[in-house]
């Protein structure tokens, strides 16, 4: 009964928010929606691991979710422990150099990273708990991925 009656305040409290918003701005006033903005320039990245704790290689998926297409620098690989970073670009991707690279609306970009190549010029990475990707687009903005978790400590 509480649940119930929880439902139709909230419901009845969107309905007059969303009026008086309408009212306030006039009839051309835009009602609030809970759609995500398109932006014309945006992308975003995800990574995945190839096991749960102390992966071989890591899946990059970089998707165009703007409305336009967009041309994005070499990634920047961030190895974290504690507080400190250890930042690599990548500059070849099988002898080739392909950066930077251009996105249409809705395409996808697909690169797998060997973490060994990183661990055998640099040993000290093998201490790394956390790693995250940053690209930049020819503008200067910055797109993040989120933080994974290589290992515990």
């Amino acid at each position: 009964m509480k649940g119930i009656l929880i439902i139709i305040v909230v419901v009845i409290g969107y309905f007059v928010f969303n009026r008086s918003r309408t009212f306030a701005r006039g009839t051309s006033g835009k009602k609030m929606s809970f759609n995500r903005r398109t932006k014309p320039f945006s992308a975003s990245i995800d990574l995945f691991k190839s096991s749960r704790f102390n992966p071989a290689y890591i899946q990059m998926v970089v998707t165009n979710t703007g409305t336009r297409e967009i041309d994005l620098h070499a990634p920047v690989l961030i190895f974290k422990r504690w507080f400190t970073k250890r930042k690599f670009r990548v500059l070849k991707v099988e002898h080739s150099e392909i950066y930077p690279i251009l996105l249409e609306k809705d395409n996808t970009y697909l690169l797998d990273i060997s973490l060994e190549q990183f661990y055998e010029t640099v040993p000290e990475l093998q201490l790394a708990c956390r790693m995250s990707v940053e690209m930049r687009d020819l503008s200067g903005k910055r797109y993040k991925s989120q933080t994974i978790r290589l290992k515990w400590f």
